[in-house]
Formats: C-alpha cells, structure tokens, sequence
C-alpha cells in the first residue's frame, strides 16, 4: 500500500470516528460546518482538477478530468454522508453538507474551466 493512500485513508478514518463533541464550538448563527464542507471539497476538486491537468500536461480528457475532480469527490461526500447515516451514528448525516460539498466541487470546476480557457486564449495571442 502506498503511503499517500495509508495517509488518505487514516485521515479519512479518524474524521469519520470524531463525534460531535470533539469540534470546538463556533459562534451560533452562521452554518460554519456547511462553510468547511464547502472549502474542502473546494479544495479537494481544485487540486485534484490541478493536478490530473499537470499530469497531462495541460491536456487531459475532458470527462476523465472531470470524473476525478468533480465526480468522485461528489460521489466521497455522498458516500461520507451515508455512512454517516448507517455506520458511523455518532456523527449526523445532513443533505445540506451533501450539497455544500457538491457546491465547493463545482465552483472548483468551474473556476478551472476559466482558468484553461483563458491559459490556451493567452496560448493563441502569443503565436506569431
């Protein structure tokens, strides 16, 4: 087993088994737990999106980039929600981080999609 997915799997493991009470409590008012769902799947679908583009050199598949930096991290939050729901009962199963995960994937699609199109029309500028 390679050591990123020992890492990955630990980290996905542990903050699966954390209860409720083991979060520090922030101020009342504010969905500060849709917040972090949504900057972590962000970043998850950002780096995943940047780094599947490094390793195809500015040139990916179109669908396999988008299955593993959109898809798959909406199916892991899918997943995470059900096994909160069924296995995990410590921890509370909620549609809105479902959909705050979804939220942080696609706004990380979408910036990506911007950002190649404006790489390959500064690409084109630049042909002399």
């Amino acid at each position: 087993m390679s050591l990123p997915l020992l890492v990955g799997l630990l980290i996905f493991i542990g903050t699966c088994l954390i209860g409720p009470g083991s979060v520090p409590n922030m101020p009342k008012g504010f969905p500060w737990d849709k917040v972090a769902h949504f900057v972590l799947f962000f970043l998850l679908s950002a780096v995943s999106l940047y780094d599947y583009d490094k390793l195809h050199h500015g040139s990916p598949s179109r669908l396999r980039w988008i299955f593993w930096g959109f898809i798959l991290p909406v199916f892991y939050g899918g997943f995470i929600e059900l096994l909160q729901f069924y296995i995990f009962t410590t921890r509370s199963a909620e549609m809105g981080d479902l959909i705050a995960d979804v939220a942080g994937s696609l706004t990380a699609l979408l910036l990506a999609i911007i950002c190649i199109r404006k790489r390959k029309k500064s690409i084109k500028n630049i042909s002399l």
